[in-house]
């Protein structure tokens, strides 16, 4: 059954996404343990991905959610009559569901659009740090403001 496979898909990315986060926080843990507490760390699953514990619990919070409404119609779709029903009385938790992803994907992308802000300006003038930007991705942020786009096109010298 599709809807099946897609909730089993939904959970299982899910997983990977917390599983993803308890990595960086781990490699962060053990590079700054070994590199010492002001390192960049660029290795380990940070060559991919800039902030894999933030991108992984968004992968992991906004999985969950999905997977509670593909839950409601899988039950739905399976059930003999009371659909609207079981909507009724689920409605008040995927509502919260859908409130708390949002919230916590909020939370993490403004958390890594200051963390890239700080990164550059502690790390902005290194090889290393140059190199990991054009390689790594930076997961889910929030837009920069039009001030500060233009500030930095004029520090990069784009205008």
């Amino acid at each position: 059954n599709i809807l099946e496979t897609a909730l089993r898909s939904t959970v299982m990315l899910s997983l990977l996404g917390f599983l993803l986060g308890a990595t960086g926080d781990i490699n962060k843990t053990i590079g700054k343990a070994i590199k010492g507490e002001d390192a960049l760390i660029t290795g380990g699953i940070f060559r991919f991905f800039r902030h894999p514990n933030y991108t992984g619990e968004v992968i992991g919070w906004v999985s969950s959610c999905l997977a509670g409404f593909l839950a409601v119609v899988l039950k739905t779709v399976s059930s003999t009559g009371g659909g609207l029903a079981l909507w009724k009385s689920m409605a008040p938790y995927l509502l919260l569901s859908v409130m708390g992803a949002t919230g916590i994907s909020f939370v993490l992308a403004t958390a890594t659009t200051g963390l890239e802000f700080r990164q550059k300006e502690k790390y902005g003038d290194t090889d290393e740090y140059k190199e990991w930007i054009e390689k790594s991705w930076v997961g889910f942020r929030m837009t920069p403001k039009a001030k500060e786009e233009a500030d930095e096109e004029s520090e990069s010298g784009d205008n």
